[in-house]
């Protein structure tokens, strides 16, 4: 199980009247979290998934398959949607074990006074679990994360790798 969560930003400006949100790209699978407050440091409570087995991430892993985050302010008013940056995530990166959670820059940043950024960490790990949705599953799951965050705020992009 592939996991995005807890994602915060900051340098972001304040925009009356317009909301944000981050969409996550993978293996063109496209997700997206709820619409929260265009302030200076967002607040997302999101979860995000994709599922995965062992060989499909070991593959992606191969292809160097990214994880493309995009972040978009949307108007409230004429609900016109207006990209303001993106991040790309490689794959190849996670680990077994816990990482310390780190800033990106939004690249192609609409807000250059701002220097945007989301911090994200990655992790993976392994559960142990005797059914999924009422079906028997594989006794060893395990979950890779990436935890972001818009300056204080927390999201949750869940992607699943069954093993």
């Amino acid at each position: 199980m592939s996991q995005l969560h807890s994602f915060t930003g900051r340098y972001f400006p304040k925009r009356p009247k317009h909301v944000l949100i981050v969409e996550a790209k993978f293996d063109g699978e496209q997700l997206a979290t709820d619409p929260v407050e265009h302030t200076d440091q967002p607040e997302f409570a999101t979860e995000l998934a994709w599922e995965l087995d062992r060989k499909a991430l070991h593959q992606h892993r191969l292809q160097r398959t990214p994880i493309k985050l995009q972040c978009f302010a949307l108007d409230s008013v004429s609900s016109a949607k207006e990209n303001i940056g993106y991040i790309v995530l490689d794959l190849r990166a996670v680990q077994e074990k816990k990482q310390a959670a780190k800033w990106y820059p939004l690249l192609s940043n609409k807000y250059t006074k701002f220097k945007s950024e989301i911090q994200v960490g990655v992790v993976l790990e392994t559960d142990s679990k005797a059914l999924v949705d009422g079906f028997k599953a594989k006794e060893n799951i395990t979950h890779f994360g990436l935890k972001m965050f818009l300056c204080q705020m927390n999201i949750s992009l869940v992607a699943n790798a069954l093993f």
